[in-house]
């Protein structure tokens, strides 16, 4: 009986190790595409911050412009929503949090015709399986190419924008903070807030304003767009670190818990042979 329970123990034993290689490396691969992304957001970050003054400064010269981007619609009956969110699981809880906010804004504007357009295969395929309306899908998106993709995404709901496909656009990502914090984030892009600079400047603008603003606002959504993209990658793979580091950590002290059980059995199995041969002594007598 003893032998046998010694024998699962130790194939427990085994399955728990394989299953920490695993979890160690997948860890380690983690943790270098963290770094990769974190480089990225950080870099990024000042390019993007000096887009949004600029927009801020000519926003508080041009009061008296009124431009579709900035304006919106009368009426907000379709909503367009970005959603971004990862390739792949093992993450902890980073895309089921994505899906949460979803959810809720669904169930708090039943009123609206809501279309998504999905970053990420987990976004999609929880779209699908619901029939979710899905304008457009992005998915294996990769840094080289992220950029661009942003470019696409920026352009094409400009375009819904202006074909009265979107009334209102909006997009949900998840904001880096650190490699132990991020923070979940909704925010408007189309129409664009106009936040006014403290700075009370007058402009001249050349050729006019109407084509500045038709040449900025897009390269503005596009640069957000982008920045929301690399905010989130740094956020999947942070997540995913640490869910590795704890499912690592809870296979070592598993491993450690069933040494000491195969480490106790073996010892009553010797303490019962030693009885048993004691025994048999005795009675040769």
């Amino acid at each position: 009986m003893a032998g046998g329970n010694m024998r699962e123990i130790k194939r427990r034993i085994k399955s728990v190790k394989n299953t920490y290689k695993i979890t160690k490396a997948m860890e380690m691969i983690s943790s270098s595409k963290f770094k990769k992304f974190n480089k990225l957001v950080v870099n990024s970050r000042p390019y993007s911050e000096s887009l949004n003054n600029i927009l801020k400064s000519i926003a508080g010269g041009i009061k008296s412009e009124h431009h579709p981007l900035f304006e919106g619609k009368e009426k907000v009956k379709k909503v367009g929503l970005i959603v971004i969110a990862s390739d792949r699981g093992l993450c902890g809880g980073f895309n089921s949090n994505i899906t949460k906010i979803l959810e809720t804004y669904k169930s708090e504007n039943v009123d609206k015709e809501i279309s998504i357009i999905a970053v990420g295969k987990k976004v999609r395929d929880y779209c699908r399986k619901r029939e979710y309306d899905m304008k457009a899908e992005y998915i294996q998106l990769i840094p080289e190419t992220m950029f661009q993709k942003a470019k696409e995404v920026s352009e094409n709901v400009v375009d819904f924008f202006y074909e009265n496909i979107f009334d209102e656009v909006h997009i949900i990502y998840t904001e880096f903070k650190s490699a132990l914090a991020t923070e979940l984030r909704m925010e408007q892009l189309i129409p664009v807030k106009r936040v006014e600079s403290e700075e009370n400047q007058s402009y001249i603008f050349e050729p006019s304003e109407e084509i500045i603003l038709d040449s900025l606002l897009p390269k503005y959504l596009n640069i957000y767009i982008y920045q929301s993209l690399l905010e989130s990658m740094a956020s999947e793979h942070s997540a995913r670190m640490r869910a590795m580091k704890s499912a690592s950590d809870n296979a070592e002290e598993m491993i450690s818990d069933l040494t000491l059980s195969y480490n106790r059995a073996r010892q009553a199995t010797i303490t019962q042979e030693i009885a048993e041969i004691s025994s048999g002594a005795e009675a040769s007598k």
